[in-house]
């Protein structure tokens, strides 16, 4: 199926399952809506809670059929007639403003995107890196402000091989703090050093409170960004000091996202305090949501972020990139380009 002789295919889904019930399939976008863009999609971040929603164990139901993603970079081929901040040829990246799909959908060829989605890319990064930079980038600065970290704070970051977790690792060190990062298993230490962490500790090997305890002299971290949840999570409390927070995000350990719940001893949380997190606060909060766009442009002309990309998918594998996405284990984002 061709609009304008330009062949447009997308992924959708009709059934509720694993990665086999994703089928890409020829379509036509509708008349572009006056404050929308059509962007030709180059490159497709792939996100835990694609996975979740292709299996109904996310916050929000699949209606049938279903389009897939909220995030990638492409190139505006058209704007609608209230659209005169984007011009035809520009470079964007498309952000996950609203959860689990956004616009047509970004597992596509092309998509048709609100502009409140749109950021300009950054110069000089890949159309990977890209893709692989904000979402990720955002939740990580969201948690790193939502209690401002500074210089000499100690931070605990679980699972820091995700993609959130590789993010979580450089801002925070770019923040100035001491980062304590996790992985379950000490194979990844060496790479969590390279990427910044000061100390890893691998929580199948070691006991993660005991030590936090030795590493901070017995202080505790000031932060602790927390997306195993499960028993992990009151030994994450554990490890805070008096006065600390601790944000959860993503509660891995839960394969549906709707039935994952805490079980923490009420006494653990102490002078404590324990906060569920959501990309949204920030994104829907304007002055923050600008702050976070500067910084990471910033961050990435320094050097002190960039984004790690585990591994990368043509468009046409797209069953394959999904089965990667769900074995965990990944080192950062995974990542389906369009040819």
């Amino acid at each position: 199926m061709t609009v304008e002789g330009i062949k447009m295919r997308h992924v959708l889904f009709s059934k509720l399952g694993g990665p086999e019930v994703l089928e890409t399939l020829p379509f036509a976008l509708p008349q572009l809506a006056p404050d929308e863009v059509r962007v030709k999609i180059s490159a497709i971040g792939l996100n835990r809670f694609d996975a979740l929603f292709r299996r109904d164990h996310y916050v929000v139901s699949p209606e049938f059929p279903s389009a897939m993603g909220s995030e990638a970079v492409g190139v505006v081929t058209d704007v609608g007639a209230n659209v005169h901040d984007y011009a035809i040829g520009e470079r964007v990246t498309i952000l996950p403003r609203v959860s689990p799909i956004v616009g047509t959908g970004t597992y596509a060829t092309h998509a048709d995107v609100p502009t409140s989605a749109l950021v300009r890319s950054i110069d000089r990064t890949s159309d990977t890196e890209e893709a692989a930079l904000w979402m990720a980038s955002l939740q990580a600065y969201n948690m790193l402000t939502k209690h401002p970290v500074k210089a000499g704070d100690i931070v605990l970051l679980t699972a820091a091989t995700s993609a959130v977790g590789t993010a979580l690792v450089q801002i925070a060190r770019d923040f100035g703090a001491t980062v304590i990062a996790t992985s379950r298993r000490s194979n990844r230490t060496e790479q969590l050093l390279t990427l910044g962490a000061n100390h890893v500790i691998a929580t199948d090997e070691e006991d993660l409170t005991d030590r936090v305890r030795v590493i901070t002299d017995g202080r505790g971290a000031s932060l602790a960004c927390d997306t195993v949840g499960g028993r992990l999570l009151e030994k994450v409390v554990l490890s805070v000091a008096e006065g600390g927070h601790i944000l959860s995000y993503g509660a891995q350990t839960s394969p549906d996202i709707k039935a994952a719940r805490v079980d923490v001893q009420l006494v653990a949380l102490d002078r404590r305090t324990l906060t569920f997190v959501d990309l949204f606060e920030l994104t829907d909060v304007p002055d923050r949501f600008a702050a976070a766009k500067a910084y990471f442009r910033d961050a990435v002309a320094r050097g002190a972020l960039k984004p790690v990309i585990d591994r990368v998918f043509p468009f046409d594998e797209i069953v394959e990139a999904h089965r990667h996405l769900e074995v965990g284990s990944l080192f950062g984002k995974v990542v389906v380009t369009v040819g």
